[in-house]
Parts: structure tokens; C-alpha cells; sequence
């Protein structure tokens, strides 16, 4: 299982490029491919990035909705029609499309946030305001995750 920790900061040129952090390179050393799919949380602005294999598992879970299904509808056109395949190149660089990056309100840098089986990228302003707001409910949240398990 993948998993991707921590926070980078790498800078990205005017092409798009941007290297991504070794570590999350490593994590994905373990997928059929080097290749990385990216879908955009509009509402939020910032980006879903996930491991080509991971990603497959995740949609997998949205087709298995029924069909014709109203949530099954709506998060295949929010995640599947949204979502771009991005190949690696031989320096562990991808290259983002300017459409992403504007959802992102991405310019010279860009923050690789790891969120577990998948990272996301942001603006490095907006994800701090982010996490000034997460701190706020950290005490709660703690009390979420821990309901349920045995002392």
C-alpha cells in the first residue's frame, strides 16, 4: 500500500514542470506504472494526486455505485471525466496543465502535501491558511479517529 507523508515546497517553471519529492517518488516505485492521476477539488482549490494502481482501486469503488445511480453520475463527472493521467519522466518530473494550475493558483511554487494513500497540491499561502483552520478542529478530530478502539 502506498503511503505518502510529510510537506514539500519545489518550485515549478513556466512549462508546468516541477520535480516531484523522492520520497513520494519511492512510494510509487511500487505501481504498474510511473504515471500519477490528478483530479482538481474545484471548491477548495487545491489537487488530488494519486498513484496510477491507487487510482484504479479508487474509481473501481465509484463504478461499483449502480449505474444509473444520481451519486454514481455526479462523482464520475467531479473525479473521472475531471481526471488527467500524468507520466513521470525520467527525472521524476511531471508536467501540470495550465488548467490545473489554475485551479490551484499555482505559480512559482507548488506544496506536495502527503495525505496518506495519496498527496495533494497546493498553493503554499492557501494550504497554511488550510491548516490554520485544520488546527482549530484538531482536538476533535482526534476524538473521531479514536471513537471505537479498544484501550
Amino acid at each position: 500500500m502506498t503511503v505518502f507523508l510529510s510537506t514539500y515546497v519545489n518550485n515549478i517553471d513556466k512549462k508546468g514542470r516541477v520535480s516531484v519529492p523522492a520520497p513520494f517518488r519511492a512510494e510509487m516505485m511500487a505501481q504498474s506504472r510511473q504515471s500519477v492521476v490528478i483530479f482538481p477539488s474545484r471548491k477548495e482549490g487545491f489537487l488530488f494526486v494519486w498513484g496510477y494502481d491507487d487510482f484504479l482501486a479508487f474509481a473501481k469503488r465509484i463504478n461499483s455505485l449502480p449505474p444509473m445511480s444520481k451519486e454514481r453520475q455526479r462523482l464520475s463527472r467531479t473525479i473521472l471525466a475531471a481526471s488527467k493521467s500524468i507520466t513521470l519522466d525520467g527525472d521524476g518530473r511531471m508536467i501540470l496543465p495550465s488548467d490545473l494550475l489554475t485551479v490551484a493558483k499555482v505559480e512559482d511554487k507548488i506544496l506536495f502535501a502527503g495525505q496518506g494513500e495519496y498527496f495533494t497540491l497546493w498553493n503554499p499561502e492557501l494550504y497554511e491558511q488550510c491548516q490554520t483552520n485544520d488546527e482549530e478542529h484538531y482536538d476533535d478530530d482526534l476524538e473521531t479517529l479514536s471513537e471505537g478502539w479498544a484501550i
